[in-house]
C-alpha cells in the first residue's frame, strides 16, 4: 500500500539522472522533465524513459531526445537576477576542493544508482551548498565558478570575484548573458608571464560516457 507506483519511481530516477548530468538541483531537474515532455508533446513517463537511456550512456536522436537536450542547455545557461557589481570574500579553495570532490562522487553514484532516494537527497544538498558558497543560484554557473577558483589557487593567482564573473569562459553557452559574471586574476610578479587559469570545458557537464572520475576520456592540458 505504501509502495511507490512504478511510473512515479521511473520519474524520480530520471530526476536523479538529470541532477547528475546537467548538473542541477531536484527542482530544476523536475522542471526540465516537464518542459521536455511539453515541448515534444510526449508523456512524462515516456520522457523519463529517454532520460534513463541517457543515464546509461545512450544518445537519443528522436524529437524527444532533442527537446531534452534543449531543455538541459536552457537550464545550464539560465541567467541569474542582475545585481549591482560588488566584491566579496571567496570561500577557502581547500573547502571548495573537498566539496567538488564530494559533488563529483555523488554524481557518479547518482548515475550508478538513480533508484536510491538517499543519493538524490545527498546530491541535492551538495549542489545547494555549492551554490551558497559560490553565491550563485544556477548550479552549473556555481560549479564553473568553483573550478575557476580552484584553478586560480593551484596557479598561485588571486581571484577577485564580482557580481560579473566567468562570462565568456570556455564551456559557457552563447546564451549566457555577459553581465552575469567576471573574474579578475592578478598574477604575482614571479608568474607574470604565465597564462591565467582556464575553466575546464567538460568538467561541469558530466557525460555518462566519461571516465569514472567525471573527467572526459582524453588528455587534459597541464
Amino acid at each position: 500500500m505504501n509502495e511507490t507506483p512504478p511510473r512515479h519511481a521511473i520519474a524520480e530516477q530520471a530526476v536523479t539522472i538529470l541532477m547528475a548530468v546537467v548538473p542541477c538541483g531536484s527542482d530544476t531537474a523536475r522542471r526540465i522533465l516537464g518542459d521536455t515532455a511539453r515541448a515534444a508533446g510526449a508523456g512524462l513517463h515516456e520522457t523519463a524513459r529517454v532520460v534513463l537511456a541517457l543515464g546509461r550512456g545512450g544518445k537519443p536522436a528522436t524529437p524527444l531526445g532533442r527537446a531534452l537536450t534543449d531543455a538541459m542547455d536552457e537550464a545550464r545557461s539560465a541567467a541569474e537576477p542582475a545585481t549591482r557589481p560588488y566584491t566579496r570574500l571567496l570561500p577557502d579553495p581547500r573547502t571548495i576542493g573537498e566539496l567538488l570532490k564530494r559533488h563529483r562522487g555523488l554524481r557518479r553514484r547518482a548515475l550508478a544508482a538513480p533508484e536510491d532516494p538517499a543519493v538524490r537527497v545527498e546530491l541535492d544538498d551538495a549542489t545547494y551548498t555549492l551554490c551558497v558558497l559560490m553565491g550563485r543560484r544556477n548550479a552549473h554557473t556555481a560549479l564553473r565558478s568553483a573550478e575557476l577558483l580552484l584553478g586560480a589557487a593551484r596557479l598561485g593567482t588571486t581571484v577577485i570575484a564580482t557580481a560579473e564573473a566567468c562570462a565568456g569562459a570556455p564551456g559557457f553557452s552563447s546564451r549566457t548573458r555577459p553581465a552575469e559574471a567576471r573574474a579578475v586574476s592578478e598574477m604575482p610578479p614571479a608568474k607574470a608571464r604565465r597564462t591565467a587559469p582556464v575553466v575546464p570545458g567538460a568538467h561541469g557537464v558530466l557525460d555518462p560516457q566519461d571516465g569514472l572520475d567525471g573527467a572526459p576520456r582524453r588528455s587534459n592540458p597541464p
